[in-house]
């Protein structure tokens, strides 16, 4: 009986050289390492973290999926570097529109440019996802 897709999650590190990807089964047994495959991206593809060559890239991601035989789609990445400012701010709950112009506002106090220069994205945590990101955040400073 095939695993449910909803238990496998991609990893994609996409950095300076090369393209890593990792395939996890979430099992009954625990996390389970299914796949794992790197490639090597051209010198001048992506500099100081842009991405130069979005045609080189986005082949090499499409090749690494097909060399490894990845058919999920269910792919998690992160994007990192000098213009990315992530920043955990808590407010009360509210409806949808209210949500946005105050995540806006807050933002705009953290942001040293012009905010409609800026794509602005936010992620509502649970109680137990802000209690591990604070834990996160005091084993960092320690």
């Amino acid at each position: 009986m095939p695993i449910s897709k909803k238990n496998q999650l991609v990893g994609l590190d996409i950095g300076s050289h090369s393209i890593k990807l990792v395939e996890i089964d979430d099992s009954k047994k625990g996390m389970i390492l299914k796949n794992f495959g790197t490639i090597g991206l051209p010198k001048d593809a992506i500099v100081e973290g842009t991405i130069k060559e979005i045609e080189i890239v986005a082949s090499s991601i499409r090749n690494l999926f097909k060399m490894l035989n990845v058919k999920n789609k269910n792919v998690a990445t992160s994007i990192s570097g000098f213009s990315v400012i992530p920043k955990k701010i808590s407010i009360s709950k509210r409806d949808e529109s209210e949500l946005e112009s105050s995540i806006q506002e807050e933002a705009e106090q953290y942001i040293p440019f012009d905010i409609s220069d800026v794509n602005l994205d936010y992620e509502i945590l649970t109680r137990e996802e802000e209690e591990l990101a604070l834990e996160t955040e005091e084993g960092e400073t320690a």
